[in-house]
C-alpha cells in the first residue's frame, strides 16, 4: 500500500503548478500526535493527502482523503474496493480527483503521463512497489531487500524500465559510501 501511495504521489508530482512533498519526508508524521494544521505548517503545504489500504486476495481496499490543511476541512474523500488488475486506473483516478478538487488543470500531456501503465505484469508491479517501499527506508537492509524485490520484478518482466532503473539506483546507493565499489564500478554504460 505504501508503494501504491508513492505512485499516486508521483502522478501528482508530474502535474505543473503542484508541489508535492515526498513520502519519505512526511513519513515521520505517520505516528505523530500533531494536528493536520500543525503538520501542514511544518511542511509548508496547503493540502494533506491521507490514505490507507490493504490487499485481500485479488482485491485492493483503498481509502484516500484530501484535506485543506489550514481549516482541517475534508475537500474530497473516497473508498475504492477494486480488483488488483485495476491498480493503474485507481492511481490515475486518485491523482485526477485530487487535481480537480484543488482546481489544477491537467494538460493532455500530463493526462497521458498519469495514465501510462509501467508494466502489464501485475506480479512484477507488486514486487516493484515492495522494492520502492524498502528503498524509501534509507537503510542498508532496506536497500538490500529492495534489490531482491527489483530483481524479482525484472524476472517477471525484463522490459519493466522503472524496475531496472530502481535496481540500478539501489546498487548506486549501496556503493555510495563505500571506498571499494562492488557494484557501480562494474555497471555497463550504454551510449
Amino acid at each position: 500500500i505504501n508503494g501504491l501511495m508513492e505512485s499516486i504521489l508521483n502522478n501528482l508530482q508530474s502535474l505543473n503548478g503542484l508541489k508535492v512533498i515526498s513520502r519519505t519526508s512526511v513519513e515521520k508524521f505517520r505516528e505523530s500526535h500533531l494536528t493536520i494544521p500543525e503538520i501542514a505548517k511544518e511542511l509548508n503545504v496547503n493540502y494533506i493527502v491521507e490514505g490507507s489500504g490493504q490487499k485481500v486476495g485479488d482485491q485492493i481496499l483503498l481509502s484516500v482523503q484530501l484535506i485543506q490543511a489550514d481549516k482541517d476541512d475534508h475537500l474530497w474523500s473516497t473508498q475504492y474496493i477494486r480488483e488488483l488488475e485495476d491498480i493503474f486506473y485507481i492511481q490515475s483516478e486518485v491523482a485526477k480527483k485530487i487535481a480537480d478538487a484543488i482546481q489544477i488543470i491537467i494538460s493532455p500531456e500530463e493526462q497521458e503521463q498519469i495514465e501510462q501503465i509501467p508494466t502489464e505484469n501485475l506480479v512484477a508491479y507488486d514486487y516493484f512497489l515492495k522494492g520502492i517501499d524498502q528503498l524509501n527506508k534509507e537503510t542498508e537492509n532496506g536497500l538490500r531487500t529492495g534489490i531482491e524485490y527489483f530483481r524479482k520484478a525484472i524476472s517477471e518482466d525484463e522490459e519493466f524500465a522503472r524496475a531496472n532503473a530502481a535496481l540500478a539506483l539501489a546498487y548506486y546507493y549501496l556503493d555510495m559510501f563505500n571506498s571499494n565499489k562492488h557494484y557501480t564500478d562494474s555497471l555497463i554504460y550504454f551510449t
